[in-house]
């Protein structure tokens, strides 16, 4: 959706992957603009806000999650957005295209923000981004999230760190003024970009249980503590691999893998999701941001001895480099030598290391073996050395 906003993607047709019509070529019926209030999972009822009721043998909750709004004065002003799925693209872009905007506030440095402070100055706005916390992108290692600070101040982006909005009020110069504990700032759009919250109301309501993070609790299959009732999704707790937790980790790319579990297993394909290991990515103006596994403080909070190792490398073999930097950090278990996770930041190469390390999470390798690991090999894409063995290699001696 940053992408569409910046006018990278230019349809917003091309982000819709199906329409109801499309659903109902293949005999699917779908009603939009319908609100459910209430599920009765002894009944097997689905009230719907027109009053009508749709029985059922199976339900599936795919209920996401809503974009966070900050609780302050003037929170719904004309002109301060959320984005969360494709009507507040809609809805943010139609506003962009005709306020004429000047000047653009990004509350958050998380990834909403990073992207859409390149889509805003890609459209020639004049943007700003702070957070409460004193860095952006907070579970990357502080010297990269550096590296992200100076790439957003090449890009006369300024990032305010550790300040708190108080209120939003109408401007005189500009549409909006963003009050904050260290001062004002003029806007004519305003994104809050704080998070999400999971949507498990009707489930909870239903009697499903919830589990530890408070999302909906489900097994390998994606089904719930009630029988005949699954749910996928930003609304459900997922498996992570290298922790071995059910944890909530609402990404667009999960709840396609658990909606196609649970489609099979309802029609009589029995099927299992194996799970996550973590593996999240970015793009901020010139940067590649890519992260997997657990970070040294999750991997301690979930019971392991971490320890780590980060270095600077090449994204491409040495004879041909011309001054690129490749920052790569491995987090492994002194007890029992595994890798934990990884994160890598560089102009090129990074994510395409995030892959590598992902895999490597997924078989469980120690890391030994991930320092040899045999890793394709040509100059334009990275020495005989790789980074991420130069990275393992560090590591080891630390073990």
């Amino acid at each position: 959706m940053p992408y569409y906003i910046g006018d990278v993607i230019t349809d917003y047709k091309k982000l819709v992957i199906r329409t109801p019509e499309d659903f109902q070529k293949n005999g699917i019926n779908v009603r939009i603009k319908t609100r459910v209030e209430d599920i009765d999972s002894q009944k097997g009822l689905v009230r719907l806000s027109d009053n009508s009721s749709l029985p059922f043998d199976i339900l599936v909750m795919a209920t996401g999650a809503d974009a966070a709004r900050l609780d302050i004065p003037g929170a719904d002003l004309d002109g301060v957005f959320v984005l969360r799925n494709l009507t507040d693209a809609l809805r943010l872009k139609a506003y962009l295209n005709e306020k004429e905007c000047r000047k653009a506030v990004i509350i958050g440095g998380g990834y909403i923000g990073m992207e859409m402070c390149e889509a805003m100055k890609n459209l020639g706005i004049q943007t700003t981004v702070l957070d409460v916390l004193p860095r952006p992108v907070i579970r990357w290692d502080a010297e990269f999230a550096k590296m992200i600070v100076d790439e957003l101040g090449k890009n006369k982006v300024p990032f305010l760190p550790e300040t708190r909005p108080l209120a939003i009020e109408k401007g005189i110069e500009s549409r909006l003024v963003l009050k904050t504990d260290k001062g004002a700032l003029d806007a004519d759009v305003i994104l809050m970009g704080v998070g999400t919250r999971r949507n498990a109301a009707l489930a909870k309501a239903a009697g499903v249980e919830m589990g530890e993070s408070g999302a909906i609790k489900v097994d390998f299959r994606q089904q719930t503590s009630r029988e005949g009732i699954y749910a996928v999704g930003d609304c459900c707790e997922v498996f992570h691999r290298v922790a071995q937790r059910w944890v909530y980790f609402p990404l667009g790319d999960i709840a396609n893998k658990q909606g196609r579990v649970a489609g099979q297993n309802i029609g009589g394909r029995p099927t299992e999701f194996p799970g996550i290991v973590g593996a999240q990515s970015f793009k901020v103006f010139n940067l590649e941001v890519g992260a997997t596994g657990l970070t040294e403080e999750e991997a301690l909070a979930y019971g392991f001895q971490p320890v780590s190792a980060m270095i600077w490398g090449l994204p491409i073999g040495r004879p041909m480099a011309k001054g690129e930097k490749l920052g790569v950090k491995l987090v492994a278990d002194k007890t029992t030598g595994k890798l934990l996770g990884g994160q890598c930041i560089g102009e090129k190469g990074a994510v395409q290391r995030i892959v590598g390390l992902s895999v490597a999470l997924w078989s469980g390798l120690p890391i030994e073996e991930v320092g040899y690991l045999d890793l394709p090999y040509a100059p334009p894409f990275g020495g005989a050395w790789d980074a991420i063995h130069v990275a393992a290699q560090e590591l080891m001696k630390r073990m």
